[in-house]
């Protein structure tokens, strides 16, 4: 048993990742509520229970206290670092320590076995990202691929809160304020700052995690766009390998890996919501190229794009502490 907390309780992420520990029982032992300022003293519920909203410092957390982060990377940059002095284990949603070479960038499908248990930092990685490794880990067994090419057309929700509201407003004929982008009606070909060489934050997030995830070195082909869906990321995927592949053979490999849904009769990011699989569609070989895998990845990005995973992730290292007898 644990002493947990969820640090961004009152966010969509921070609220779904409070939804799927009471659902999946983890071992809670007793349970904290962090935000901001502006969310100090409200109500948060846990196990037919309400907790107050507190804002974290030193003295609010006890050591050896499970942190499940649910903040932006700025804010995640200010509490981490103290969190891990007061000896606090910490599971952080954020982009900030991600591409950190000490720090584990978990999918437990993927490279969860890594764990040991005596981590006191792990990263969450980004919601693109999580749907594609899980379908990219098990078809590695196909051979060795050379590269992989993804599109993605991402759900609002993965936005925040504030920018589902904004939807919202816009479908019901409010005008976008000015210097935002329209969300309704529109596709928003940018997520996130922009470098130098024209990718955006949302892709170079996408490619340097899935190589760290994966230990592999291959080039990562992507682009990334919001669309005006409420929840649900959708990925149109390329993935090409050394030799001619089979698609037979891949349906096989993805029906019997975990967490995936080999749907059959055509799947959208309605399907996909509320549910905590990873949905494979349209499964196919390029007629033009026998050694080019195609199909299409949807899930939702609230659960295992984010809170899900997290949850899994404390699964998994709990269980290996438990195994070393850290616990």
């Amino acid at each position: 048993m644990v002493t947990a907390g969820v640090v961004g309780a009152t966010g969509l992420v921070g609220e779904t990742m409070i939804e799927i520990i009471q659902d999946r029982s983890f071992p809670v032992s007793s349970f904290r509520a962090f935000a901001s300022e502006r969310s100090e003293g409200q109500k948060v519920r846990f196990l037919g229970a309400e907790y107050p909203v507190e804002i974290i410092t030193p003295e609010t957390l006890c050591k050896g206290m499970l942190l499940f982060g649910a903040t932006s990377a700025d804010v995640a940059r200010m509490w981490v670092p103290a969190c891990r002095r007061s000896g606090a284990i910490i599971i952080d949603n954020s982009s900030a320590f991600r591409m950190d070479p000490s720090v584990p960038l978990v999918v437990p499908e993927v490279n969860g076995h890594h764990l040991d248990g005596t981590e006191d930092l792990i990263a969450n990685p980004n919601c693109s990202t999580i749907q594609l490794v899980v379908t990219l880990g098990p078809l590695s067994e196909m051979g060795r691929m050379q590269w992989v090419s993804v599109a993605t057309y991402q759900a609002v929700s993965g936005a925040g809160r504030e920018a589902l509201d904004e939807l919202s407003m816009q479908q019901r004929g409010h005008v976008a304020p000015e210097g935002s982008v329209r969300l309704h009606e529109n596709v928003v070909t940018s997520i996130g700052d922009p470098a130098s060489d024209g990718y955006c934050e949302e892709e170079v997030k996408l490619m340097k995690e899935t190589c760290k995830i994966m230990g592999i070195e291959i080039p990562i082909y992507a682009s990334t766009a919001r669309v005006p869906v409420r929840t649900g990321h959708t990925e149109a995927v390329t993935v090409r390998f050394d030799e001619p592949v089979d698609a037979r053979k891949a349906a096989d490999i993805l029906r019997s890996a975990p967490g995936l849904t080999l749907s059959e009769h055509g799947a959208a990011p309605l399907d996909s919501e509320g549910t905590d699989s990873v949905i494979v569609d349209r499964l196919r070989v390029n007629p033009a190229d026998s050694r080019a895998l195609q199909f299409w990845v949807i899930a939702d990005n609230l659960r295992k794009g984010a809170a899900l995973n997290a949850v899994q992730i404390a699964e998994v290292w709990l269980a290996a502490a438990e195994k070393g007898g850290r616990r």
